[in-house]
Parts: structure tokens; C-alpha cells; sequence
């Protein structure tokens, strides 16, 4: 059972609920102070300042935002649409568009109250008291924008015009967005930029020639819809800018439709954003003044002469209204713009809007009218002679101006027939997932000539319900079943706000449609979840706020700025902290709400130890008692390290090469091994800083040098390799690095060779002067060379034999080694060794040449 009440505070319609059901004793509204916001800002309803006498355990209530009245809400909104009737603090908010003209808003609600077998529905209003604010940011003067003459402009908006005084803060963005398209200003003009051209004067005309030229290109201008015909002006498409650059943009007034009131508004919402959170700091909207000379006030729209003013309407037909009935006109205000209001109802029946023709409405849009949307429902008893019934309009203007009353006769005649009808249809209203029967206060029937004959049968809708009749499937009933409450919705308990049942009424031989609309009001049933979930970065041992870009969540049933964060794992390297300002000590949170992260209090602070990914588990709940609740949700940090620890030498690393002088050898891990807890060994960066040199007296330039291996088709000596100057760590895990010993031979002895390295890790930590050690062992693989040179002796004397008749060296052998062995006596003398005949087969060594002890 659906039960409805107005309370005295709603005085714009004190016929509503008149005849239509039995009203329970008293008002359900304990408390409405209403609401006072300075203008263009924003004010939340406290919780004393609306309250009902419903306990909280008992009933579940809601409130509901009426949208369809246009008389309502003139200046501002209040959001959300529905809320629980024990709101919280700051959940409930109105927002004043900043037009300077009304003093008072009001906003209609309708109360919901739900027991477990009847909805009780309460329609009251909620008055909004508009002050001018002392300390707003958006502040008008010392000039104004002014316009000389119909289709001129205005001057340039700038500094003398409009500022913007607010404490600048280095975390504070500030910008100003001009808001059209949402509110229809300006209406007689358009935002231009720049230097109209001027005509071409010829020397020979009068002056008047001029300014008539002038006002011509100012009308075809006006006219103009694209910048290659503005002749030197541009029409402007940026909507938002910094507040800095609105002022110097060069924005200007464009005149473009007479005839139109002597005062037209430039509309704009300035914006503060915290630039850590990206959420809005403060929100500021001011309607900017434009005065045009030789324009007249505004004036109230008047009938249209051509409406009938007299709707015929038959008896329980829900009849529209249209343009032919009932019009107005204004000269200022487009006739999309105008607001038709009901100052005096139809003494039986209502005014209704089809998008929900089971409530009355006060008020509606020219728009509607003329798309036949408002309609006119006549009372549901019968009558045998034709009522006459006269309803009284108003109509305003979009700047709040109104028209003498318009009066509109009905004339409800009778109906002669013997189908059955419709004749009252209240539809259904009930809280998600609840159930509730369609009575004869909700649904009536009438047929002339047999009422029990009639059978309604459900043909369509139940999108989100089903119907039963006595606890059984219900596809049919009477209407004795409506009278006895037999037949029952019950709503799926999806999260779904309408629904509807299509019936076919018959009686046997006369049927018709109709459909009855049900209403679902939500309950708080879902729990929060996350919509951004992004990855958390800081660098090491820092602290990073948790920004709604990187992590924000919302729910379908109550507020977002009440989702509370619960921190079931805390982050292992980490904390998470509440900073609640400047200068004030933070302390570490288990939990903290979303409007904590609007307003940037909540940080992830690093501990400073080596572990550079972390993690925090949450569970998101609301307000609603018991909590709902969310899965787990895991939030990812990753940590940069910084360079506050150079790469280390693993331990047992040589750092030392022995190889052989033909040969070529790889580094290794066991030669040359560094790591670092920050950056991957593919990070881990060597430097050649000292190419090989010998550690000895050599004066050998070459000592080899560092190559990569694939740079060379063999793993062998190659003087065309190119030298290698940086390499990785990586890649001496992998054998790509090897060293190559000097092109030449090396002598008889082993070469010491070292070469200088630094090492540098992915955050720029250096370790440099690493000396590496390099031996290279001579390999005896070069024949010993010998110059001849021819000996002069006299016949039948003696001559030593000196290291200037036999030259003897070897680049890879000690001279102690080197041995000449006589193969074959000379054919007519003897070689004598130290005064003694040689044999063949006897040698001397390199020490007797130089001491003449061979001599021959």
C-alpha cells in the first residue's frame, strides 16, 4: 500500500493529494530549516538542518531530488538525487550557479518512507536562501563589459572587468571554464577576439557614409557564423583556460540578436585544483554583467493570442495538453526557455507530465508543452453531466520575469460507452528488492455495464519484477483481486530504478491497453569499488601522496566521500600515513576515507630499506549499517632506487688474466665480478678508463686490448677487432668479453700488463680506479735469425770469428740458449773453439763469438 501526504512547507501544491487516498495523520518532516549559500558557491545540508521522525533501525527512508519541476532548482542543484534520509555530513549538496537576479531557490522532495507491507510518499519543499558572499574569489569591477549600439562590441574583458583574488599555492591550479552550453548564456550575444577591420573609406564621403559603413559590417558580422566572414574577429572555442590567460585572451562581446533585454551575463565557473590530488580544491561561478545601450529592460512574456485556452477532455482519459491550448511569447527569451508554473490547479484531477504520469507536477517547460508531454488526468469518479473546471498559469521568462495569469478551461464531458476504462493510476512505489500489492488506491477500473466480467492480463514489461496473485503466479486477476490486495510485484532486487507492467483489460468483448508504471527507489546494498587502481612510483626512502589519479573508488548507493579504505596487510616496506597539513606531524592509519584523498592527507611513506616492490590489501566499505563490503583489493608500489650505494666486488673474484701470446682469453665471472642490490647486472656498466699498458720498461705501445666476441668471425687473434670501451656486466657473465695480447711477440719473458676500470650502476653510483691484472706468457714459436758475413783470412794464418762475420738473434729466446752447431767442416781449413778443432756436431754458443774464441 502506497500512501501519500503533503506537508504545509510545500505550498506550491496544496490540491495534489486531494481525493486521492486517505492520508495518514501528521508529517513525517521533523525539522527543514533549509538552506543558506552564498552566491556562486556551494552549501551542504547539516544534519540538523533536515530531520524525520523515522527511526534509523526501524523503517528504511529515502529522499528523492524531484528533476521534472522547472519552477524548482532555478539557480542551482541539489545532488545526489536520492540519499538516505540520515545523511551524513557534507553528502548532501546544493550548488548556486551565480546568477545574480533571485534571492531564493527552492527545491522539491518527495520522502519515501518504507515498512514492511506500505510505502508512505511525502511531498515537501526545501527553501534555499541566496547571500552575496564577503569573501568570494570571483569578484566584479571596477568597470563593466558595455555594448554601444545593437550589433556592436563590447570592450575587451580583462583585469578592470573580472579578477581573481585567491592565495596562490604552488600545489593550486586555477582555471576558469565558460559555461554556454549549460547555461544558455549569453543570449543575445557571442565571445569574440580580436580588431574588427575597418571599412574602406573614400575621401569624398560625408561622415555619416562612415559610421553607416561601420553599422554594416556590424551587422554582417553578427550574422556571421564562421571567423572567414568576421572580417578580422574570431569566434571563441576554447571553453577552459588558466585564470591568468582568461584575463589577457582579449575576449570581447559580441552583439548579434535585437531585439533583446538592456542586460545580457557572460557565465563562468573558476576552478581550484589541487594539483597532488587532481581533485577540486574550491569551486567558485559568477554571471558576468554586459550592458547594452539603446536596449530596453526586460519585459514578462504574454499569451499567445492564437491558444484556445479551453481543453475538451473525455471522462478518465488522460488528455494532453498543447501549444493550441495554452502559449506564451516573449520577445527576449527563446520559447524553448520559458517556464509555464500553476498558481491555481483544476478544483478535481491534476496536471501531469508523462515521463511520470502517475504524479502531478506544478510546473513545466514550453518544450514539453509543445511535444505534448503535459497532460491533464481527470478525476476517477463519474459523473452524468460535463464538469467545467479552470486551472490558472503563469509563465516565466529565463531571467525570472513573469506574465499576467493565463487561464485555461477543462471541460470533463461524459462518456458514453461500455468498455472497460482506466480511470486512476497512481502506480506502485517501493525499495529495491521489496514487494508490495497493486490496490485499488493505485490501480481503478470502471465498466458500465459489468464490472465482474472484467479480466486484466499482463502482456508485457516486468523487466525487473514478477507479479503474484495469492502467493501464485499472477497473469491474470479481477478486480475483486485488486480490491482484496491479492495481486503483488515484487521487485529482482537488481540495481534498477524503473520498471512497468503492460495489462490488456477486457470484459469479454471490448479490451485495452495500459501500462502502469513502478518506481524502485535503491537501498544500500552494494559495496564500494575501485575505478582507478594505478601503480604507486616513488624513489627510495621518499614519501608519495596517494593522488585520485593513482587510486579512487565509487559507490552506486551513497556517497563517494565516504568510502572507507581498510587497510587489511599493511605494505611490508612501507607505512601508510596521514599528513593532515603543513608543518604538522604525520602518524601511520589502518583506514582513511575518500574525501581524505581529495584533500591530499593520505601518503605512502618509503622506510628507506633495500626492497624496491610493495603492496597494501584493502577492503572497501560505506556507511551502511552492517558495512558492505568489497574483495580485497591490492594496491602495487614500485619503489626507484636511488644511487645511495655504489655496485659491490663479489668476494673471491681475481681480477687477474694469465694468457699465453698466441692465444686469445675470455673474462669471466671469476676474473671480474661486480653486483648491485639496485640494478640488474644488464645496468651494471664497465669503463675502460685505462686502455692495457706494460707495467715494466717496455716501450711497447701496444698491450693488448678488450674485444667483444662477436665482433671477430674466430675466437683467435685479429688485429682488426674493434676495442671494446664499455661493456656490462651481463655480458661477461655470458663470455662476451675476452682479451687479446699485443699483435707483436713479446720477448723471451712474460709481459705484466693492467688496465683501469670503473664500474657504474643504473642510478649513476660509480666505483672507480678497479686495477686489472693481465700476464701474458711468451711462447717460443720464432726461429732464431742469422746474417752472414764473409771472413778474410791470409793463406796459411788464423782469424777469429766475431759477431760481425756470423750475426745471430732470437726474439723469443735468451741468448744463453741460442747454440750454432757445425754441420760440415770447412773444405780447406779448420774451425777452431777455444784452440780446439771442431767436429761436426759440436756448436758454440752466441758468448764465444763475442769473446773471438772461434776462430778459423
Amino acid at each position: 500500500m502506497v500512501v501519500l501526504r503533503e506537508t504545509p512547507g510545500w505550498t506550491l501544491l496544496p490540491w495534489l493529494l486531494v481525493g486521492l487516498v486517505q492520508p495518514s495523520q501528521g508529517s513525517l518532516v521533523k525539522t527543514n530549516l533549509g538552506l543558506r549559500v552564498k552566491r556562486g558557491q556551494s552549501a551542504s545540508l547539516q544534519e540538523g538542518g533536515l530531520q524525520f521522525l523515522i527511526p534509523n533501525k526501524k523503517d528504511a527512508c529515502k529522499v528523492e531530488v524531484v528533476l521534472n519541476e522547472p519552477i524548482t532548482q532555478r539557480v542551482g542543484t541539489l545532488s545526489p538525487q536520492v540519499f538516505d534520509c540520515h545523511y551524513l555530513a557534507d553528502e548532501v549538496k546544493y550548488v548556486h550557479n551565480g546568477c545574480p537576479i533571485l534571492k531564493e531557490d527552492t527545491v522539491k522532495l518527495r520522502l519515501y518512507r518504507f515498512t514492511v507491507s506500505e510505502t508512505h510518499v511525502e511531498v515537501f519543499s526545501l527553501r534555499v536562501v541566496i547571500m552575496e558572499p564577503d569573501c568570494n574569489i570571483i569578484k566584479l569591477g571596477p568597470k563593466s563589459l558595455q555594448v554601444p549600439e545593437f550589433y556592436g562590441l563590447s570592450n575587451i574583458l580583462d583585469g578592470n572587468i573580472v579578477s581573481f583574488n585567491y592565495e596562490k599555492q604552488t600545489s593550486l591550479e586555477c582555471s576558469v571554464r565558460v559555461t554556454s552550453h549549460e547555461s544558455h548564456l549569453p543570449g543575445h550575444g557571442q565571445l569574440v577576439t580580436g580588431e574588427p577591420d575597418l571599412p574602406s573609406i573614400r575621401g569624398d564621403e560625408p561622415e555619416s557614409f562612415i559610421t553607416l559603413h561601420q553599422q554594416h559590417d556590424n551587422k554582417a558580422r553578427a550574422k556571421c557564423k564562421a571567423d572567414d566572414c568576421l572580417k578580422g574577429l574570431k569566434l571563441v572555442k576554447v571553453t577552459k583556460v588558466t585564470c591568468d590567460e582568461f584575463l589577457v585572451m582579449g575576449l570581447r562581446y559580441q552583439h548579434i540578436d535585437p531585439p533583446s533585454p538592456d542586460i545580457d551575463y557572460i557565465t563562468i565557473r573558476l576552478d581550484l585544483t589541487d594539483t597532488r590530488s587532481g581533485s577540486i580544491y574550491q569551486s567558485e561561478r559568477a554571471w558576468i554583467p554586459v550592458l547594452i545601450s539603446g536596449a530596453i529592460p526586460n519585459q514578462p512574456p504574454k499569451p499567445a493570442f492564437m491558444s484556445m485556452f479551453i481543453l475538451e477532455v473525455d471522462q478518465f482519459i488522460l488528455t494532453p495538453l498543447s501549444t493550441a491550448t495554452v502559449d506564451a511569447e516573449d520577445g527576449e527569451t527563446p520559447k524553448q526557455l520559458l517556464v509555464f508554473n500553476v498558481t491555481r490547479p483544476p478544483g478535481e484531477g491534476f496536471i501531469t507530465h508523462l515521463s511520470d504520469h502517475t504524479k502531478p507536477v506544478s510546473s513545466f517547460t514550453w518544450l514539453d508543452l509543445n511535444d505534448m508531454l503535459i497532460c491533464y488526468q481527470p478525476p476517477n469518479s463519474s459523473h452524468a453531466q460535463r464538469r467545467n473546471y479552470e486551472v490558472e498559469f503563469e509563465v516565466y521568462d529565463f531571467y525570472f520575469e513573469k506574465s499576467p495569469p493565463i487561464v485555461v478551461h477543462m471541460s470533463v464531458r461524459t462518456a458514453d460507452t461500455n468498455a472497460p476504462r482506466v480511470s486512476w493510476n497512481m502506480g506502485l512505489s517501493l525499495l529495491e528488492g521489496q514487494s508490495r500489492p497493486i490496490t485499488w488506491d493505485q490501480l481503478q477500473i470502471v465498466d458500465n455495464d459489468n464490472l465482474r466480467a472484467v479480466r486484466i492480463i499482463t502482456v508485457d514489461g516486468l523487466q525487473h519484477g514478477r507479479l503474484t496473485l495469492r502467493g501464485g503466479k499472477g497473469f491474470m486477476f479481477t478486480i475483486d483481486d485488486i480490491r482484496a490486495g491479492a495481486v503483488r510485484y515484487h521487485h529482482d532486487d537488481s540495481d534498477t530504478t524503473k520498471d512497468f507492467v503492460v495489462f490488456r483489460i477486457t470484459d469479454g468483448r471490448h479490451q485495452t491497453r495500459h501500462k502502469f508504471p513502478i518506481n524502485i527507489l535503491p537501498k544500500d546494498d552494494s559495496p564500494p569499488f575501485l575505478t582507478t587502481n594505478m601503480l604507486l612510483e616513488l624513489s627510495e626512502g621518499q614519501t608519495a601522496l596517494l593522488r585520485g589519479a593513482v587510486l579512487q573508488a565509487s559507490d552506486m548507493d551513497s556517497s563517494d566521500d565516504y568510502i572507507l579504505y581498510n587497510i587489511t596487510r599493511p605494505p611490508q616496506a612501507g607505512e601508510i600515513m596521514k599528513l593532515p597539513g603543513p608543518g604538522l606531524t604525520g602518524f601511520p592509519v589502518h583506514r582513511f576515507l575518500q574525501k581524505d584523498l581529495f584533500h591530499s592527507v593520505v601518503y605512502y611513506r618509503h622506510l628507506g630499506g633495500e626492497v624496491f616492490h610493495d603492496s597494501f590489501e584493502v577492503v572497501l566499505s560505506d556507511f551502511h549499517d552492517p558495512p558492505n563490503l568489497s574483495e580485497p583489493q591490492v594496491i602495487l608500489v614500485h619503489i626507484n632506487p636511488v644511487p645511495d650505494q655504489p655496485p659491490k666486488e663479489v668476494p673471491g673474484v681475481s681480477r687477474c688474466l694469465v694468457v699465453k701470446e698466441t692465444e686469445v682469453v675470455h673474462l669471466t665471472k671469476k676474473q671480474l665480478h661486480f653486483v648491485d642490490v639496485e640494478s640488474p647486472d644488464s645496468e651494471l656498466t664497465f669503463t675502460v678508463t685505462s686502455p692495457p699498458f706494460y707495467t715494466g720498461s717496455s716501450r711497447n705501445p701496444d698491450a693488448g686490448r678488450l674485444f667483444l666476441v662477436d665482433s671477430v668471425p674466430k675466437f683467435t687473434k685479429d688485429s682488426n677487432a674493434p676495442v671494446l670501451r664499455l661493456f656490462t656486466q651481463h655480458a661477461v657473465n655470458f663470455l662476451k668479453v675476452a682479451y687479446m695480447p699485443p699483435a707483436l711477440d713479446i720477448g723471451p719473458y712474460a709481459q705484466h700488463i693492467q688496465m683501469i676500470l670503473s664500474v657504474t650502476n643504473q642510478q649513476g653510483g660509480t666505483v672507480t680506479g678497479i686495477c686489472f691484472n693481465i700476464t701474458v706468457m711468451p711462447v717460443d714459436n720464432l726461429a732464431p735469425e742469422v746474417i752472414l758475413s764473409s771472413l778474410a783470412v791470409r793463406e796459411g794464418e788464423e782469424s777469429p770469428l766475431g759477431s760481425e762475420h756470423l750475426w745471430l738473434a732470437d726474439r723469443d729466446s735468451l741468448e744463453e740458449s741460442l747454440r750454432v752447431e757445425l754441420r760440415k767442416r770447412p773444405q780447406h781449413g779448420a774451425l777452431w773453439l777455444d784452440g780446439f778443432p771442431m767436429a761436426p756436431g759440436q756448436a758454440f754458443t752466441l758468448q764465444h763469438l763475442k769473446t773471438l774464441k772461434v776462430s778459423s
